[in-house]
């Protein structure tokens, strides 16, 4: 993906993903485009991202995701680790919000204090990371995603 060296990646967030803090009454990232998987091969894509991932509500935004990314040459954030494996075998270059979080600490796009803000932010509204409140940077310096 393409960017500047301001911010080194293009940002962008299927309209189904986007709707999903928008009907807990947030608004998507100011940092994102919104974009419509429907395309015919966006469309064809997703078809065959909802079969592979045995989609029902559940992983609507993740066949989107993944359809859209494929559709585009692009990678895919996906944070549903059976999703993301799943996305991995068929080829598709996919990873989890942690480590876009490290590639933009790497790239001194943020801080870890920010990165860690972020993961606490979300912990508290019920997303499952695989450290507690506060265990950001031990946690990615442990699994060797940052120095």
């Amino acid at each position: 993906m393409k960017g500047t060296s301001e911010h080194p990646w293009n940002h962008y967030i299927p309209a189904t993903v986007a709707e999903e803090p928008a009907q807990l009454g947030a608004a998507p990232p100011d940092w994102a485009s919104v974009v419509h998987v429907d395309g015919l091969n966006e469309i064809v894509a997703f078809g065959q991202w909802s079969q592979r991932l045995v989609a029902g509500p559940h992983h609507r935004g993740e066949a989107a995701v993944a359809a859209w990314a494929q559709s585009h040459v692009a990678t895919a954030v996906i944070d549903d680790k059976d999703a993301r494996l799943v996305a991995q075998q068929y080829g598709l270059d996919a990873h989890g919000s942690i480590w876009v979080l490290c590639q933009a600490i790497s790239c001194a796009v943020i801080s870890v204090y920010t990165a860690t803000s972020y993961c606490d932010a979300v912990i508290s509204h019920g997303a499952r990371m695989p450290f507690e409140v506060g265990g950001f940077e031990a946690w990615v310096r442990r699994q060797g995603l940052i120095r």
